[in-house]
């Protein structure tokens, strides 16, 4: 409570300026209006018999002097001429005389025009500070001490001194009240004014704290149309082009169905959303907002990736220095192993029996050493060194290479970048590493004869989003929607002769490349794997 009234001391000292010329003018048009009232009257014989009676000429000059007076104040404050202060001190110095004369004229203080002065006085007393406000009752009061003076000494009527002093007293009073309700109200437009202020600031810290949040967040209405969205949700949402006012069904009908079993049974925990789209793979929190009937909903909106990497990375941080050290300690024995079963192939006494054991020890010896080359590639990985990369020139090597690698035809392997000149930054030993697992996961999982395959290494830059991408798609049979969810953990694998540390380790190299994979489904059929780039690793030539 000090603060404000620290406040509320400063705003007596310093008025509100337009609100001070608003009441400003006001004043000057009701004394324009107040003289021309007066003067029709007078002439028009609408008024009391009594106003002029006792000078009609002095009378009907003074309303034509007091008239053209409150004209020419008028036009000044309009045209925003001198100073306020001045202003105000000289009509009420203007009002004092011209009523003084009114009363002279009309029979003295029991006419009631004294009134007049007292609504000049409150008006007055709302734009000027105390010292002036007290200065314009005393005018007042003087003015009408001096009409008495001028009655007794001119023998016109009887002085009423008594009712003079009362009247004087009375324009003091209305001075020091109307002074006190303006700075009052005073201090509480500008208490409103400064917690507006205060309320939109915060409203925009708000806004902008939940605009850089990580954390996608969604507002609804009690129609389950989108009133607000930070940036995240919209990335979550698959950035659409319009999503405010729209139905969430709309927008995202997997996160509009979850919406709708939550309602039927609230509970507080993440519900997992697969949408097998690209970026969809979702942790989401519902929170109802007022009313369960009307009110609004609050949608929490996280990325399951990021989520499942950081679980992930936990489980694995403790086991992955005991597995390198096992596997390091297992490659001496094994070596031993393979190097004794080649021996064994060459001795001249084994029957065909021994030799079919000689190729499953070859053949397991191998697969056991291709997990342990993995393990150990993963415990040795480096930091990455990105470089600038034009994609075009890039992917051909590589696609020259693999067709050469795994005996495949040129049509086989096709390169598609969009623009042509798209360049991207990263480290291309690593992304080299990703591909070739991509593109040897095709051929190894590819049903049918090998010559029907194809798979095509496709980049470029998003025009809309400037985000940059590598995607290998192939022709294979699709992976099944049950185990996608599976494809990237370690030692996964549908197949009797992988190891499950490809796609690990593929993941791993982009995520300390900062770039993320995901899977896709091709509609026609067919596998997709995108690598996007962050809209900082991309550029194209200008």
């Amino acid at each position: 409570m000090k603060r404000p009234r620290a406040i509320a001391d400063t705003l007596v000292i310093f008025p509100d300026d337009d609100g001070q010329k608003r009441q400003m003018r006001l004043y000057f048009f009701y004394r324009f209006v107040l003289a021309l009232a007066l003067l029709i009257s007078f002439y028009a014989g609408l008024g009391p018999v009594y106003l002029g009676n006792e000078d009609p000429r002095l009378h009907s000059l003074t309303l034509v002097v007091y008239l053209i007076l409150t004209l020419a104040s008028l036009l000044l404050s309009l045209l925003d001429i001198g100073s306020a202060t001045a202003e105000y001190l000289f009509a009420i110095t203007v009002d004092s005389l011209a009523v003084a004369t009114f009363i002279y004229t009309s029979g003295g203080p029991g006419s009631g025009l004294g009134i007049l002065l007292g609504i000049s006085i409150a008006f007055a007393a709302q734009g000027l500070s105390g010292t002036t406000a007290m200065l314009a009752a005393a005018i007042a009061a003087l003015s009408l001490f001096l009409e008495e003076r001028i009655a007794a000494a001119t023998s016109i009527r009887e002085p009423a001194y008594f009712s003079t002093v009362l009247m004087g007293l009375s324009y003091f009073a209305l001075a020091f009240l109307s002074l006190e309700l303006a700075n009052r109200a005073r201090i509480s437009e500008k208490l409103i004014r400064q917690q507006g202020r205060d309320i939109t600031n915060l409203t925009e810290l708000n806004e902008q704290v939940i605009q850089q949040m990580h954390t996608g967040v969604v507002i609804l209405d009690h129609q389950q149309k989108i009133k607000m969205l930070n940036d995240a949700a919209w990335t979550f949402l698959g950035r659409p082009v319009s999503a405010i006012g729209h139905p969430l069904e709309e927008i995202h009908p997997h996160l509009a169905n979850a919406l709708e079993s939550w309602l039927l049974q609230p509970t507080s925990q993440q519900r997992h959303i697969h949408t097998q789209a690209e970026g969809n793979d979702l942790l989401v929190t519902f929170q109802q907002l007022g009313k369960r009937t009307n009110g609004a909903l609050l949608i929490f909106i996280d990325d399951a990736s990021l989520a499942a990497a950081q679980a992930q990375q936990l489980k694995l941080a403790s086991l992955g220095k005991l597995v390198a050290s096992i596997a390091h300690e297992i490659r001496n024995p094994l070596g031993a192993i393979g190097h004794a079963n080649q021996l064994l192939r060459e001795s001249p006494d084994l029957q065909g029996t021994d030799r079919r054991m000689i190729e499953i020890i070859d053949r397991n010896t191998a697969r056991l050493n291709e997990v342990i080359e993995n393990i150990l590639s993963l415990s040795r990985q480096r930091e990455p060194e990105p470089q600038e990369i034009f994609l075009q020139p890039w992917l051909n090597r590589l696609a020259a290479e693999m067709r050469e690698n795994l005996r495949l035809r040129k049509e086989q392997i096709q390169v598609r970048v969009s623009p042509a000149d798209a360049r991207l930054h990263f480290d291309p030993q690593q992304i080299r590493q990703v591909l070739e697992i991509l593109v040897e996961n095709a051929v190894k999982h590819h049903e049918g004869p090998t010559g029907h395959l194809t798979i095509t290494l496709a980049g470029g830059i998003d025009e809309m989003t400037k985000e940059g991408h590598l995607q290998v798609m192939d022709n294979g049979r699709q992976i099944p929607r049950d185990i996608v969810d599976k494809i990237f953990d370690p030692f996964f694998t549908t197949s009797n002769v992988g190891t499950g540390l490809g796609l690990y380790l593929a993941k791993e190299l982009c995520d300390a490349n900062n770039v993320r994979i995901s899977y896709l489904p091709i509609s026609t059929g067919g596998n997709s794997f995108r690598l996007r780039f962050k809209s900082e690793h991309t550029g194209h030539l200008e």
